[in-house]
């Protein structure tokens, strides 16, 4: 504007035939991002088997990188992780069978962050924002006398954040652990010790 200022620009709506076509790139990117990984797809592919064009694509996700990573954070965040709602259950869950889709996209992510800045960057803002909102849990929780100790929570929350990417790879580290009750309950325990659960 002459002024110098800026017109805020208004968020673009979402009608339900663009979030019907958003949800179709999702499950077909998804698709084959887990068969083919990330370096292997292109956005024709994915334009394709969402039946639309390669152009449209980019009126829904900015870049392949902002698709990948928004199909890893979707699975993540559907992923059933029981009914109970606390943090080392949460942890636990991912020992399960029913979680495997979620431990591969993990690794791909992990694995296509190491190639592509793009998906580098959104990893770290989202595993960052992740290890905040644990500490800021956890620091509510001492203050609280919800849990023992007065271990620095950031770091505990970064401690957490580790064990939960270690689990990512059982599928290669110790698949006999995958599904095991007694595994589930140990990882379960060691969680609540870390966070220092009363």
């Amino acid at each position: 504007m002459a002024d110098g200022t800026t017109k805020a620009r208004k968020p673009r709506r979402t009608t339900t035939a663009g979030q019907a076509t958003r949800e179709r790139i999702l499950a077909a990117a998804e698709r084959l991002f887990a068969a083919q990984g990330f370096a292997g797809v292109s956005m024709p592919q994915i334009a394709q088997a969402s039946g639309i064009t390669a152009g449209a694509i980019y009126k829904h996700f900015a870049s392949k990188a902002d698709l990948f990573f928004q199909v890893v954070t979707r699975a993540v965040q559907e992923a059933p992780v029981g009914s109970e709602p606390s943090l080392p259950a949460a942890v636990a869950a991912y020992t399960t069978r029913r979680l495997r889709q979620v431990r591969q996209m993990a690794v791909e992510v992990h694995y296509a962050a190491a190639k592509d800045a793009d998906v580098r960057r959104l990893l770290r803002a989202s595993l960052d924002r992740q290890i905040s909102d644990i500490a800021a849990g956890l620091s509510a929780a001492q203050a609280a006398g919800d849990v023992a100790g007065d271990d620095d929570p950031a770091l505990v929350a970064s401690a957490i954040m580790v064990f939960i990417m270690g689990l990512m790879h059982l599928e290669t580290l110790k698949p006999s652990l995958i599904g095991d009750a007694a595994w589930a309950a140990f990882v379960k325990g060691r969680a609540e010790a870390l966070l220092g659960a009363r």
